[in-house]
């Protein structure tokens, strides 16, 4: 069973095929750049995300959508280690109305714990693109330290933060 993760202000639940209209709609308005795109993708490759968000569970970890009090649903995160990437990560993303909110610090710092005390994982670590400004910040408010520098399957190189524990009560 995929667990449910809470904070102070946020409901971390596991993504289902029901979701696909809010996949959809970050998508339609996402100005990061991941990999080779910059959102725009097409209604075949956001199913293909939602699928492999879900599917990516069967390792016992993955992805989960940030729900706040009302239901509305602010983004994502989680871990995540495609098959084909050298280690696994903390991810995020939030809908852009939606940043600066503390809502990516919040579910980050529940997912860092969840992998260090119920995963039992011995370093989380998260990395990004050179000029993807807010997430290294975000890396930094966490605590992270650059461990490595690695090139990805994608031919970009990005510094490897190594994430601390955090300090910050969850309940699952």
């Amino acid at each position: 069973m995929i667990p449910t993760l809470t904070t102070e202000r946020l409901t971390l639940r596991p993504p289902t095929s029901a979701d696909l209209g809010v996949y959809t709609a970050f998508n339609a308005v996402s100005d990061t750049r991941v990999g080779s795109y910059r959102g725009g993708r097409t209604p075949d490759e956001v199913k293909a995300r939602l699928t492999r968000d879900i599917d990516h569970w069967a390792k016992g970890f993955g992805m989960w959508l940030l729900a706040i009090a009302d239901g509305t649903i602010v983004g994502g995160a989680g871990l995540s280690h495609p098959d084909d990437w050298p280690s696994h990560e903390l991810t995020w993303w939030l809908m852009p109305d939606q940043r600066r909110n503390g809502y990516a610090t919040e579910a980050s710092r529940a997912v860092i714990k969840f992998g260090y005390e119920t995963l039992g994982w011995a370093q989380i670590e998260t990395h990004m693109r050179d000029e993807n400004l807010a997430a290294r910040q975000l890396a930094e408010r966490l605590g992270g330290k650059i461990s490595r520098r690695d090139v990805f399957p994608d031919g970009v190189a990005r510094d490897v933060f190594a994430l601390p524990r955090p300090n910050e009560e969850v309940t699952t």
